[in-house]
């Protein structure tokens, strides 16, 4: 046998060009979002403050941050990254200290800072709103995300666009609006996290996420917005 039999040439994977959303561990989106919340506590100049701000909305534009689906920021510097993982989280000055209390209140922070989209993203069968083990997951690191760090939570009920009505739900709005409230009992009753914090809202089907049909399912979902607070 010739030796150039031992060479075969190896076989290219299809799609060589990189994906614009890659999938990563709930840890690593984990630490991507304590990074804005250092943005907005840690005493910055206000030029870097501004850079970093600028940097997260490029990424945003072309993903979202999401535990249920796993998104990460392509355009995301690593020195930025690093920098920032050298950093420990600090809460704004306040005159008074927080109350003490089992409840995770947001009483000393009242003034809306800046807002992380779809931190969560969760997803229902249709014509239910049952939370699934996955999505109670996604949930759970979000309770550990936030703790008693000074933000609020939009809660955004959906669901497909082609609604069609069931014995359960004749129309989308309740659909949706029950969706968002069983995020909001799960938040409430797993992670303590006081109802000051929690603001539900139902679309019904008027947000679609996905606008082809033959992916409609993918609409069945809640959305949660960070609220960051000042």
């Amino acid at each position: 046998m010739s030796s150039s039999s031992h060479h075969k040439k190896k076989k290219k994977l299809p799609g060589g060009g990189t994906p614009d959303l890659f999938w990563t561990s709930y840890g690593s989106v984990i630490t991507i979002l304590l990074a804005f919340f250092i943005i907005f506590t840690v005493n910055f100049t206000e030029e870097k403050k501004k850079e970093l701000i600028e940097e997260f909305k490029k990424s945003v534009n072309r993903s979202n941050i999401t535990f249920g689906m796993g998104g990460i920021l392509p355009e995301w510097n690593a020195k930025s990254t690093e920098d920032i993982q050298k950093l420990k989280y600090i809460y704004p000055e306040s005159k008074s200290e927080p109350t003490e209390s089992g409840d995770k209140g947001i009483d000393l922070f009242d003034r809306e800072e800046a807002q992380i989209p779809a931190a969560v993203v969760v997803y229902f069968d249709e014509n239910d709103s049952a939370l699934f083990m996955e999505g109670k997951h996604s949930l759970d690191n979000l309770i550990d995300l936030i703790g008693e760090r000074p933000c609020s939570l939009v809660i955004e009920g959906h669901t497909r666009k082609n609604f069609v009505p069931s014995k359960g739900y004749d129309n989308c709005w309740k659909l949706s609006l029950d969706r968002a409230k069983a995020v909001a009992d799960y938040l409430h009753d797993k992670g303590n996290i006081s109802w000051k914090r929690l603001i539900t809202v139902g679309y019904g089907n008027n947000k679609p996420m996905v606008k082809d049909i033959k992916s409609d399912r993918h609409n069945d979902r809640v959305s949660v917005i960070i609220n960051i607070l000042k």
